[in-house]
């Protein structure tokens, strides 16, 4: 575009315009193809930038609470106690959990913190694999606290990284924050019920219930919003997310952080934990679909 103007004020008008007119095929086409598409990125970008940065800051908080309490989980670790160790695992594990909500804004931080073996080509013995996963099976499957030491010092690393993407708002977009909210309730009742969560400490009930106040504390900024448009389905949402707290409600016990084991849980109340939130994530689709937010 710079060199047709400069041809055009050299006065070589008539070689731009067969230019032009070779070109205007292939022109039309580019323009067909690109300005829509910037258009939408643009608009997805920067609609409700302010509802999508109340949600961040609340994830900015949780990160920020995740840092000692992975310090305190590899004190445990050096300590030898393996029972000290355990209580440090658990205590350490929500505040990610509600993060993980966002995990498509930053995916390597994701994979280093909790990914699980069969993310990776060799599985347990695959030496991309650490963070959460690695050291719980050190702990409650192994029993050896020496070996999980230099996962729990990269574990502090890998939160540290966590904390300069959720300080970054160009990450993150209101497309991105109901696509993973939407996801992660679909995941808890399609995979996550099967327990391999959880599956050395059995405390699957701490990721379900703060995968779900993580997706809440992201549609929250949205709540008013959806309440102007349609109040029944503000409603809607609201109910179905304390179903889903109630569904895991009396495997807690207050003032801890630790549930009942996963492995106790009979049939019947997965079923209830099931239906919970996929109720939760279709009210959630509702939701994004009024706001006018592209899926």
């Amino acid at each position: 575009m710079k060199t047709i103007l400069r041809l055009l004020g050299l006065g070589l008008a008539a070689l731009c315009l067969v230019f032009l007119t070779n070109c205007a095929q292939s022109s039309d086409v580019a323009t067909n193809t690109n300005v829509p598409e910037a258009t939408t990125v643009a608009a997805t970008s920067s609609n409700y930038t302010e509802e999508v940065q109340a949600g961040v800051k609340y994830f900015q908080k949780q990160a920020e609470e995740q840092l000692p309490l992975v310090e305190k989980l590899l004190e445990a670790l050096k300590s030898g106690n393996l029972e000290a160790a355990k209580t440090a695992y658990v205590n350490s594990r929500p505040p990610y959990e509600q993060i993980e909500v966002l995990a498509g804004n930053f995916e390597q931080e994701d994979t280093d913190i909790d990914a699980r073996p069969y993310a990776f080509e060799a599985g347990d013995s695959d030496e991309a694999f650490k963070g959460f996963h690695k050291i719980e099976a050190f702990i409650y499957r192994d029993g050896d606290l020496t070996e999980a030491i230099s996962y729990g010092e990269g574990l502090i690393a890998s939160v540290k990284s966590l904390i300069g993407k959720l300080n970054d708002p160009d990450n993150f977009n209101a497309k991105d924050h109901f696509g993973g909210m939407i996801a992660v309730a679909t995941e808890v009742p399609a995979k996550k019920i099967s327990s391999e969560e959880e599956t050395w400490s059995d405390q699957s009930l701490v990721i379900f219930k703060n995968n779900w106040i993580g997706i809440y504390s992201q549609y929250e900024p949205f709540a008013a919003l959806v309440k102007e448009k349609d109040a029944s389905l503000a409603q809607e949402v609201d109910s179905a997310y304390q179903a889903c707290l109630k569904t895991v409600e009396p495997f807690f016990t207050k003032g801890q952080v630790a549930a009942k084991p996963y492995s106790s849980v009979n049939a019947q109340q997965r079923g209830a934990i099931v239906e919970a939130s996929y109720k939760f994530r279709d009210a959630l689709i509702k939701a994004r679909d009024i706001l006018g937010i592209e899926a």
